[in-house]
């Protein structure tokens, strides 16, 4: 009996690993008509298009996380990092302690056109839970990278800019984000190289 319930706690423990592998935002139940928004904003041809169709798969399903986090992302791409920033803080507000929506508001905080010192900090703070959280996921020791050399911390910066390459060499993304990382990285070493005081 004993071991029969072992079993089933066991059994309970790693279905329940296993549900919060996936981040919440992207398993909420949807209107039909929201999912097939978000599937046609998914492979929009432009960035303003996908905006326009994640918006109104927002006004459908209000807390539609996989939307929300659409939009922010083709809002970055089109340069509105302010605006993005807003829509991360909603999904944040709706699905807290998610790792790729700390990174989401770390990249926008780091593409602020005039990011002020509390921006740094702000952004520093949820780019580290991101990497903490996903230790595995380039895109948060890109951002942390980012932000480090944002911050002045070139060596730490050029360290999260290597683990980011080195991550994206294994599971490789497309080649626009691939020399993303490698221009980052290069970037941290010559901000070393010149910043570095003399032996």
């Amino acid at each position: 009996m004993r071991r029969t319930f072992l079993a089933a706690g066991l059994l309970a423990f790693l279905v329940f690993r296993a549900a919060a592998a996936e981040p919440a935002w992207r398993d909420q139940p949807l209107p039909a008509e929201a999912e097939r928004l978000n599937r046609t904003a998914d492979h929009a041809a432009s960035a303003a298009t996908a905006a326009r169709l994640y918006a109104q798969s927002i006004r459908l399903a209000p807390t539609n996380g996989p939307a929300l986090y659409g939009l922010g992302r083709a809002l970055l791409d089109q340069d509105r990092a302010a605006d993005a920033l807003k829509v991360f803080r909603r999904l944040d507000a709706l699905y807290p302690g998610e790792p790729d929506v700390f990174e989401a508001l770390a990249a926008a905080l780091a593409r602020l056109p005039e990011p002020r010192r509390a921006d740094v900090d702000e952004g520093l703070a949820f780019a580290e839970r991101a990497a903490q959280l996903s230790p595995d996921a380039p895109a948060a020791w890109h951002v942390l990278s980012v932000l480090r050399h944002l911050d002045g911390d070139y060596a730490a910066a050029a360290e999260a800019a290597r683990r980011a390459v080195e991550l994206d060499a294994q599971d490789p993304s497309d080649p626009e984000t691939t020399a993303r990382y490698q221009q980052q990285e290069i970037a941290c070493n010559d901000a070393l190289s010149v910043f570095s005081p003399l032996d």
